[in-house]
């Protein structure tokens, strides 16, 4: 996900013979001109805990753990003690980018990965006026930021660039959340998401330089550009969700409010083709799209649990505003262009299962599941992934222990390079979470 962080470029004037080496340049970054931003990990709408993941993220109408908050805040009630979470997950992220055999890009791969706490929180239940009630504080991390990429455009004759791009930091929230049982088969929750810079929750950091050289009129120019960028992020938006259980049946559903999220971007760089230093900072919106899903779990026994979610995301809505404060230009509305084109509606479908292998008081569980997750693309398509996951775990007494491993892969979508004719990346995405819960 591109998040144009300087907006509409500056239209600053070049000289003549340095125009055609610039111009080469902007068309080939596209939106990565040393300030956009990437969201490494899959942007769509999903919760944490490796027991969710493990079972393919198919959890809306389960939501029995610490972790339920972030899945559906209703299933909170269902947690009978005071429980305490924390969630570690490590991720890793590979590209592959192919294009036009005169691009010079062809072949080339990036590859990343990060780690840290994922989730974490506390959740305690009580009854008031004979209905049994639950309250909890949680810590999530939304959407994981690191990226290095590297990259060489060789065109002979025409343009040679190498860029290096280096980013760190994430999008988390602090959330507190309510749950109430309002009959003994209807359960509803709140969760109230607060996105903010709490010690460098939401933020990131993007280092970026451009080194090579362009051709022009039988001129050769060196190109030399670097660039700094903090960004920002704050708002709030709200989840809501109920959970209705009919016998061996529960359906749940889950609504995520839309928001206008404030981002500021405070950037220094030069640029060696003119001589003339990068933008310093843009204040602008993002507006946050609806999301909302409809799940339904069936347990056939004690020992085996299956469901499956389906999930929207109103991706047409989400859109920037504001103005480069340095060129006085609009913004375009587009996040990931900068342009004015819309984006499209995006649903997920997710299956999962779960068998329970109890010997006295420990409980060893297996886990599966498959799902469909498509994101929008930049150009107004879908770019479609597809995956698959497996958790297992240990559950003594008032620990339980979860693991889950996921892989998600999508084959010519959307590349976060572009100007090079008819370029595609294939991507392939491998996650791995561990969850400790303690009941007191």
């Amino acid at each position: 996900m591109n998040f144009s962080q300087f907006g509409a470029r500056s239209r600053r004037r070049l000289p003549t013979l340095a125009a055609g080496a610039a111009l080469a340049a902007a068309l080939l970054l596209g939106a990565n001109d040393g300030s956009a931003l990437e969201v490494a990990s899959s942007y769509n709408p999903v919760g944490s805990g490796a027991r969710a993941s493990g079972m393919g993220g198919a959890f809306i109408a389960v939501a029995d753990d610490a972790t339920a908050a972030s899945w559906n805040p209703a299933g909170l009630v269902q947690l009978e003690k005071p429980e305490f979470s924390v969630v570690y997950g490590y991720f890793n992220r590979d590209q592959t980018y192919s294009a036009d055999p005169s691009s010079g890009l062809n072949g080339q791969n990036n590859s990343m990965d990060a780690n840290g706490i994922n989730y974490a929180s506390f959740v305690y239940p009580f009854t008031l006026a004979s209905k049994n009630m639950v309250v909890s504080l949680n810590y999530q991390r939304l959407f994981d930021m690191n990226k290095e990429v590297k990259f060489r455009f060789n065109n002979p004759g025409t343009l040679t660039i190498d860029q290096t791009l280096s980013q760190k930091g994430y999008l988390s929230t602090l959330t507190p959340a309510f749950a109430i049982q309002v009959i003994p088969e209807l359960y509803l929750g709140v969760a109230v998401n607060i996105w903010d810079d709490f010690m460098g929750t939401s933020s990131w950091e993007t280092n970026t330089r451009l080194t090579g050289q362009g051709f022009f009129g039988g001129n050769t120019f060196p190109i030399d550009q670097t660039s700094h960028a903090k960004s920002e992020f704050s708002g709030v938006n709200a989840t809501a969700g109920f959970l209705l259980n009919l016998n061996k049946l529960t359906i749940g559903g889950v609504f995520k409010s839309p928001f206008s999220g404030r981002m500021k971007v405070s950037s220094t760089g030069t640029d060696s083709v003119n001589g003339d230093p990068l933008p310093t900072s843009v204040v602008d919106h993002l507006d946050m799209p609806m999301s909302a899903g409809l799940g339904t779990s069936y347990r056939f026994s004690d020992k085996f649990l299956a469901s499956v979610d389906a999930y929207w995301t109103q991706w047409s809505k989400f859109s920037q505003r504001g103005t480069d404060v340095n060129t006085g230009l609009e913004l375009g509305s587009n996040p990931f262009t900068n342009g004015f084109e819309k984006l499209n509606d995006t649903v997920q479908v997710r299956l999962g299962a779960e068998y329970l292998f109890m010997n006295g008081k420990s409980v060893i569980p297996a886990r599966a599941g498959l799902f469909y997750d498509p994101e929008p693309g930049p150009a107004g398509g879908i770019d479609k992934y597809f995956g698959f996951s497996l958790g297992s775990g240990y559950t003594w007494e008032n620990y339980s222990f979860d693991v889950a491993y996921q892989f998600r892969k999508g084959n010519n979508v959307s590349s976060d390079l572009t100007g090079a004719p008819n370029i595609s990346s294939t991507m392939t995405q491998h996650t791995v979470l561990t969850s400790l819960i303690y009941r007191f």
